[in-house]
């Protein structure tokens, strides 16, 4: 998010009152962000009121104002404020904001009672704004009726909120406020689409053609419809982005809008000097990953890639797959990038090699191998193959999938189906999740770099910039003055109580107690151990698996309860 930024609370005494906590909890969760909180909440005002305070407001040049008003205008029967007027004053008040270039999100009311009428009623009309003006939705409703089974529980005096209330109040804002990407893999040329190298790892089998639809105009009103002033950061990564007959088009279509920003995985091969020369990497909204494949060039010269564009001020990590033969060449691989600095991102290998499913394959050393290499939530959730299925995530809210027809979806591994769908970019219709949701898809893994972090239980910040890097950062692998740290070089990955906070699967009694003890979700455990996808492939361990859970009686319990 914005660092250093000046948040402007602004409504009525339901703003007044929440922003206390919530200023002591953003500074508790966010303190390396340099946020001034200003209370810009006044007891009894309505909407109306709101509009004539706009140019105090204004003068105190906020970068991010919260808009909660509302209550009183429903309440208050001097000033008569009909729906229609709530609208026209939330637009005129939105509009200044955003003319001035900052950063506006509204909060929606919170009912008084179950079945509030009403309060649905100007709801109605505060998501109406959203979509109109295409302003981020603090949804306070729906956090509220999913918390509390009576909405009298969250209130100390007609419609003024406790201490439980203002609780819902800074979950919802924090959830909110310091997301200001709205991020969107767009797989611009198809998804099974041009590719110049061919890996024998490569998990897409036809990697040809260029699918691009539609014309660069269109995408630009869909994309300015759909967002309207949002900062969007487009991220490529199917097939080749750089070789797409309509790549440097997009870029272009990218550098004209100051708050939109560019990612790219890429092998590198395309034209360099052409991409450094554009507006959007002069302006330093270009980050690149680059995917090295050892299959096709060699680590030396594509060390010269990231050189020249360590020059012209990208820092590009490279990113390594560990197909199975990559094993013996690695180090080597590792000390050439290493001596000049870069990052190394490796990854597990997903796929098929000698009829063996990896990474549920890989073998008890090979892992360990791996993990030495990686940051924690590499291991715990991508090595592992860790479900998303169930977890709560920002997946849907700001975090969206993309494809060549506008169609927009949860992430690359769940696209679009009739039941997983947030609408069309091209059709200026999107219905996006308003809060962190348990992600729905059945039986996924979402093991992508922003798939991970958008997960609620690791408590990340919103990646910024060179996503990589910064996902790296956040779980102990990053650049130093001394060169680059791995903090689980030195890791003991035999030690019990270890694995189990790493998510590495039982090789004994001792091992599986460790993972039951640090458990929230015993069974959901439980199930993932036995129903691990090498278990499927591999009989013996398996039976080995079952045998160790029967050693153990709360374990077995959890077991035969799954199994009937």
């Amino acid at each position: 998010m914005e660092n250093p930024c000046k948040i402007m609370c602004f409504g009525d005494s339901l703003t007044r009152d929440y922003v206390p906590l919530f200023e002591k909890k953003f500074k508790e969760k966010l303190p390396e962000i340099n946020a001034k909180i200003i209370n810009k909440g006044i007891g009894g005002e309505t909407s109306r009121d709101g509009l004539k305070r706009l140019d105090q407001i204004l003068k105190e040049k906020p970068n991010i104002v919260i808009i909660g008003f509302g209550m009183n205008d429903k309440h208050n029967k001097q000033q008569k404020i009909s729906l229609k007027e709530f609208h026209q004053n939330l637009i005129k008040m939105i509009n200044r904001f955003e003319n001035a270039k900052i950063r506006a999100l509204i909060l929606n009311l919170h009912p008084l009672y179950e079945k509030d009428k009403k309060t649905i009623e100007f709801n109605k009309i505060i998501k109406r704004v959203t979509i109109e003006t295409r302003i981020r939705l603090i949804d306070i409703y729906n956090y509220w009726t999913e918390e509390f089974g009576n909405p009298k529980k969250g209130l100390r005096s007609g419609c003024h909120v406790n201490q439980l209330g203002n609780e819902i109040y800074c979950k919802a804002l924090l959830q909110t406020v310091p997301r200001r990407n709205m991020i969107i893999l767009w797989a611009y040329n198809g998804i099974s689409c041009e590719c110049n190298y061919h890996c024998p790892y490569c998990q897409y089998e036809l990697q040809k053609g260029h699918y691009f639809s539609g014309t660069i105009n269109k995408w630009h009103k869909g994309f300015k419809k759909s967002f309207g002033n949002q900062h969007l950061v487009f991220y490529f990564g199917h097939g080749e982005p750089m070789i797409g007959k309509k790549f440097f088009d997009v870029v272009d279509m990218i550098g004209k809008e100051p708050n939109w920003e560019m990612r790219i995985i890429s092998n590198l091969s395309g034209n360099l000097k052409r991409l450094v020369s554009a507006r959007v990497t002069k302006e330093g909204r270009l980050n690149i990953n680059g995917s090295f494949h050892p299959t096709m060039i060699s680590a030396e010269k594509f060390l010269e890639k990231l050189l020249f564009l360590r020059k012209h001020n990208i820092e590009v990590p490279a990113v390594y797959t560990l197909w199975p033969p990559f094993f013996k060449r690695f180090e080597k691989d590792f000390e050439t990038f290493n001596k000049y600095n870069f990052l190394i991102h490796v990854r597990r290998f997903r796929g098929n090699y000698k009829n063996k499913w990896y990474p549920s394959a890989y073998t008890e050393k090979e892992r360990q191998f791996i993990a030495r290499y990686t940051d924690d939530a590499t291991i715990k959730y991508m090595l592992h193959e860790e479900p998303t299925t169930g977890k709560v995530s920002y997946t849907g809210m700001t975090f969206i999938f993309v494809d060549n027809k506008g169609n927009i979806g949860y992430c690359d591994d769940v696209r679009i189906t009739k039941y997983h769908s947030f609408g069309n970019i091209l059709k200026g219709k999107i219905n996006l999740l308003t809060k962190p949701t348990k992600f729905k898809p059945e039986n996924v893994s979402d093991g992508t770099v922003d798939g991970v972090a958008n997960i609620l239980e690791l408590n990340y910040r919103e990646l910024e910039n060179n996503h990589i890097l910064s996902f790296a950062r956040q779980g102990g692998v990053c650049q130093t003055d001394k060169g680059m740290f791995y903090k689980n070089m030195n890791t003991d990955f035999n030690d019990s109580k270890v694995r189990a906070e790493y998510n590495f699967m039982p090789r004994n009694l001792k091992d599986l107690y460790y993972i039951l003890k640090l458990s929230d979700d015993k069974i959901k455990k439980i199930k993932h151990i036995y129903n691990y996808k090498y278990a499927y492939r591999y009989p013996k361990i398996k039976h080995k698996i079952k045998n160790l859970l029967k050693q153990c009686p709360m374990a077995y319990k959890i077991y035969k309860t799954i199994k009937k």
